[in-house]
């Protein structure tokens, strides 16, 4: 009976003792090692929003802002989607990353608006290596506003109206440009020359026209 009575003596004198020893409410708020850690401003890095089942789009491809982009008035920079038959040239030339060159000029020489219209126009775009390519400070000086129209005058000798596959362009032809020049075609089996540049890549297929992909830019004569 005496150590039944010990024992419920006990157990609240011990209880006190934990609850002396843990401290108050207080004191365990200002206990540092009892604190919720919280974040420093700028150490966390920053959450993105993903969703995991959207298809991933490269810069120029999808939306902005909930609106279409306009590949047009995109940094031809971007380069690297497919051409594709559903785009028009302007937009093909803009997605190609070897024809991103072209794509700046024809911005510069403001035929934009012609190339990307009904046509059909078939096209001969030089690569980045073909600018390349020029003499020394050649691009760079047809870049200047009053060297547009002269700008103007070379890309227009790429431009022929109508669509013009590779395996239509016979040996020994000569096409009419936009600009009022001529270009020869040569062909050598199934190798394609205009003027002395290889085609590349031929039929690239769009909306309105067809682009040819050539390793030279196509000066007119004078």
């Amino acid at each position: 009976m005496k150590t039944t009575n010990i024992f419920k003596l006990a157990i609240p004198l011990l209880c006190g003792t934990l609850l002396f020893s843990c401290g108050t409410d207080e004191e365990r708020r200002r206990n540092p090692m009892q604190q919720e850690s919280k974040p420093v401003p700028g150490t966390q890095p920053e959450a993105r929003m993903t969703n995991p089942t959207t298809e991933g789009r490269q810069a120029g491809s999808g939306e902005a802002g909930g609106e279409e982009v306009d590949l047009t008035m995109t940094d031809p920079a971007i380069g690297g989607h497919e051409m594709m038959p559903s785009q028009n040239i302007v937009e093909n030339i803009t997605s190609a990353p070897t024809l991103t060159t072209m794509a700046s000029v024809l911005r510069r020489a403001d035929m934009v608006t012609t190339l990307s219209g009904t046509g059909p126009y078939t096209v001969f775009a030089p690569t980045n290596e073909a600018f390349e390519g020029l003499p020394e400070n050649t691009l760079e000086d047809l870049l200047k506003p009053e060297n547009r129209q002269r700008l103007r005058d070379i890309l227009s000798n790429h431009v022929v109206t109508g669509s013009l596959s590779a395996e239509q362009l016979q040996d020994g032809a000569m096409l009419k440009t936009v600009g009022g020049g001529q270009l020869k075609v040569s062909k050598r089996g199934n190798q394609v020359m205009v003027n002395g540049a290889e085609v590349q890549m031929p039929n690239n297929r769009s909306q309105n026209g067809i682009i040819h992909v050539v390793n030279k830019v196509l000066t007119p004569e004078g």
